[in-house]
């Protein structure tokens, strides 16, 4: 893994996860020893993270693999794979965008804005919606759902199932795209 995505990394996960825990211990009426107790033990987070985030991932790539996604997979194949990925790289990756992202945007803003606005909200950030372009606005509102699946698992078992999920998301369609290259 190459020095500046080890960077980004670490901002990913220090820079969101404070900013991220620094709106709940501020804003929120919820201790952090509470939010990362969940509502559902351990063991269920984990399940629950796990299974979302394979399924998600794979309901994305049939979207990535279909034929009328084709010119977009290219670029963002390309894109992707302008960085030297390894499958340390692509772990390390995908778990400081799942910490960071999650404690950003669910456990930061989801309770001020609201699951579906801050699902577009991440979604908007992402790039994934754009007027000009049908193909990616498709595979944004597709993930528009799953980013609200990951808002419900945070408000119905907890903030390490959506963590979970997110982490596990990325680093099959990483592993897909950068590994793989399918």
């Amino acid at each position: 893994m190459n020095k500046k995505m080890a960077m980004l990394g670490w901002i990913t996960l220090l820079g969101f996860g404070l900013a991220g825990l620094s709106l709940v211990y501020f804003f929120q009426e919820i201790t952090l020893m509470e939010l990362f107790e969940g509502h559902r033990s351990l063991f269920v987070q984990l399940i629950s993270g796990l299974v979302s985030g394979i399924i998600g991932a794979f309901i994305a790539l049939k979207i990535i693999n279909a034929p009328f996604f084709r010119i977009e997979k290219q670029k963002y194949n390309a894109l992707i794979n302008t960085w030297p990925w390894t499958i340390k790289g692509i772990v390390f990756i995908s778990m400081c965008a799942g910490v960071g992202e999650e404690l950003l945007f669910r456990a930061g803003i989801q309770p001020l804005l609201g699951l579906w606005v801050t699902a577009v909200l991440f979604v908007l950030i992402h790039g994934y919606l754009n007027p000009w372009n049908w193909r990616i606005s498709v595979y944004g509102f597709v993930m528009i759902f799953f980013i609200a699946v990951l808002g419900i698992l945070f408000e119905k078992y907890g903030i390490l199932s959506a963590i979970i999920a997110h982490s596990v998301f990325d680093a099959i369609l990483l592993y897909w795209i950068a590994i793989k290259k399918s």
